[in-house]
């Protein structure tokens, strides 16, 4: 378990390994000491993950879809209806141990909101890398770095500003507090995107009836069938389309089929 990020002055590697090889189905949990999930992140194609970032004492953030975790160039929400394609100034993987830099993020909005424009918004932050670390959890190595992105302007809200830490082992980006619990590390494989959503919310609940109704779902053919379904149309089309910048929910069938895969639909009580 991370206790605490050292000074970047006491930590020195040779090279940073690039983010371990997923395949469609493969799903990563950093967990804490009880086994609840901290974030993880769901394979759906080579250029897009599911990611699900968990919450204190309650059920975990809305699913974000991403290209990749540390500054994401195709980044969209489906229950925000948020689609956008980012780029930015300079590029924050350069910043080396105890450096800074100032990027400006220029986001286009992408469809199905904005299908005959693409309105462009600037964000400038700055970013700063104040520690690498090594750890090992549950037979992983992993490398990450400590990183904190300030706005430009004071009381500045955005969900991208604050203190984070980058897995870069398994490009998960989690908040500073969160990556100091965790303790172990969990790989698998799920039957869909939404199925990771379930597994993931069946293990964080602070609901028992809830997370028994999740459970019984998840066990049963008519289930096993939706998620099959799903896999076959709406992960296979964000495979296919993500990184153009498309997303399932412009097509009415299939919002609808993963709907129908949405296990607060499945369990709305």
């Amino acid at each position: 378990m991370i206790t605490r990020f050292a000074p970047f002055a006491l930590i020195a590697f040779i090279c940073t390994p690039a983010a371990a090889q997923e395949a469609p189905g493969d799903y990563i949990l950093l967990l804490d000491e009880q086994n609840r999930p901290l974030a993880g992140t769901y394979r759906i194609g080579p250029d897009v993950k599911m990611t699900i970032q968990g919450r204190d004492g309650g059920l975990p953030r809305n699913p974000v879809y991403l290209d990749r975790a540390f500054f994401p160039t195709r980044e969209a929400e489906m229950l925000a209806f948020y689609n956008a394609r980012h780029a930015y100034s300079s590029d924050p993987a350069a910043i080396d141990v105890g450096g800074e830099m100032r990027i400006v993020d220029t986001e286009t909005m992408q469809p199905p909101l904005f299908k005959d424009e693409k309105p462009e918004r600037e964000k400038a932050l700055k970013v700063k890398v104040s520690a690498r670390l090594a750890f090992e959890v549950s037979g992983y190595k992993l490398v990450g770095k400590a990183y904190t992105v300030e706005g430009a302007e004071l009381g500045d809200e955005d969900r991208r500003l604050g203190d984070f830490f980058h897995v870069e082992t398994f490009d998960i980006v989690l908040p500073a507090p969160a990556a100091r619990k965790i303790a172990a590390l969990e790989t698998g494989k799920a039957l869909s995107s939404s199925d990771f959503e379930a597994l993931f919310v069946e293990r964080t609940s602070p609901i028992p009836d809830f997370t028994k109704c999740v459970s019984e779902k998840r066990k049963t053919p008519d289930y096993k069938a939706l998620a099959q379904k799903q896999r076959a149309s709406v992960d296979a089309f964000l495979a296919k389309n993500f990184a153009a910048g498309q997303a399932f929910w412009g097509d009415t069938a299939l919002y609808e089929a993963n709907f129908a895969m949405s296990i607060y639909a499945l369990c709305p009580n």
